[in-house]
């Protein structure tokens, strides 16, 4: 049994009652008044009396759904652009067709349910799972930036965990095969597909088959309903137009390309490669945890591999900082250096003290040799913490030979 052995063995649901249904309502609650609070008042623009948090991605996914239902092409629409592949905007519709306060409290309660299903996934329960997801929502930069955007960071993040770390179940049984999750919220975002190349090369191989599958065929799926904007996205992607490039030196794009751009002040095949080759070796080194027997800390590593290499990782995509505090705050029998580095690290991403400094118009090409270093030293420390796992994994597996 690993170190996470409260997580790594399946357990069985308890059974349900009416007065364990009011309980775990009445855990829920705390976060969720603090997330309904925390939405309203971090982005400008929000306000908390009245309540109207400004969701302005939620408002991207809105809109993409009524121009989806209008026929009209979604791509090209004014103000912030809609950037994930066809496939995604399927799931704006329901957004659409709801008062926005209704979207507004229903994508803030589903963000809420999810990362406490993680956190219930990683042994935390009762008043302790209540504590810290309220925690994770008014301290965690990624989470209150998720919250306040209406950005779908923990939707993502939690269906790799819940779809491929063993533990604890709200439900019986899985609905799904194991990697469908994994799949589909790959053709939503393409930056998951890490974790399932993490669980081929690991021996699960199934698992990754069936999310590559489940991928295929939802991008199939949008290119049968939406030819003309799957062409727009695909060689839009194919020549290296992510619809966001523009954004690139921004100081919270927390990516080894940001941190290129921000250093050289231009996009380059450097960047590139090293982000390719940050991808190859975060998923080794993904692959020898798991054979250690840190399948948990293994899936961690795997999500912030993909964004330490994806060209663009706003701050608030960091939400895999949650899970693996966790992780690192059970793991008694991690090795200190990965134990204690890695709380040092997940430290820096709760506070992102980089929001500090100056930016926009080009600010971020300005920076002296101090601003650097404190923009670019959450992408270093991350770095830094995937191969210390790697040591840790190698002299573990070394020692059991």
């Amino acid at each position: 049994m690993s170190a996470n052995s409260a997580t790594e063995g399946a357990a069985q649901p308890a059974p349900w009652t009416w007065r364990s249904a009011l309980i775990q309502v009445g855990w829920f609650l705390p976060p969720m008044v603090a997330a309904l609070v925390i939405a309203a008042i971090t982005i400008p623009g929000g306000s908390l009396f009245p309540w109207a948090p400004a969701m302005i991605d939620l408002d991207v996914y809105r809109r993409t759904g009524s121009m989806l239902l209008a026929g009209q092409d979604f791509y090209v629409a004014d103000g912030l652009p809609w950037i994930y592949p066809p496939f995604a905007a399927l799931f704006t519709i329901p957004l659409a067709v709801v008062p926005l306060a209704v979207a507004q409290v229903a994508w803030i309660a589903l963000t809420v349910t999810l990362l406490m299903a993680m956190l219930y996934r990683l042994g935390l329960s009762g008043w302790v799972l209540s504590l810290a997801t309220t925690v994770a929502v008014v301290c965690a930069e990624p989470v209150r930036e998720t919250l306040g955007f209406g950005q779908l960071g923990v939707l993502l993040v939690a269906a790799a965990v819940l779809d491929s770390l063993p533990g604890r179940r709200i439900l019986p049984r899985r609905i799904l095969p194991e990697g469908t999750w994994i799949g589909l919220a790959t053709a939503v975002k393409l930056t998951p597909a890490t974790v399932a190349a993490y669980q081929f090369f690991a021996g699960r191989r199934r698992s990754g088959l069936v999310a590559f599958f489940t991928f295929v065929a939802a991008t199939g799926l949008g290119v049968l309903l939406l030819p003309a904007g799957s062409l727009h996205y695909w060689s839009g992607l194919l020549s290296g137009n992510s619809g966001i490039n523009s954004g690139i030196i921004f100081k919270t794009n927390q990516s080894i390309m940001g941190a290129w751009a921000r250093l050289f002040g231009e996009l380059s095949r450097g960047g590139l490669v090293v982000s390719a080759l940050v991808a190859v070796v975060g998923i080794a080194v993904a692959v020898m945890v798991h054979r250690t027997g840190q399948v948990s800390l293994a899936i961690c590593v795997a999500g912030l591999t993909s964004l330490l290499a994806s060209p663009i990782s706003w701050s608030h995509h960091y939400v895999w900082i949650v899970p693996l505090t966790v992780i690192l705050l059970k793991g008694k029998d991690l090795s200190a250096p990965v134990r204690w580095f890695g709380l040092a690290y997940a430290a820096w991403v709760w506070v992102a003290p980089f929001k500090v400094l100056p930016g926009g118009d080009g600010a971020e090409l300005t920076y002296t040799p101090v601003e650097q270093l404190v923009v670019n030293l959450g992408i270093a420390m991350g770095l830094v913490f995937v191969l210390l796992c790697g040591v840790s994994a190698w002299r573990s597996l070394r020692a059991q030979s």
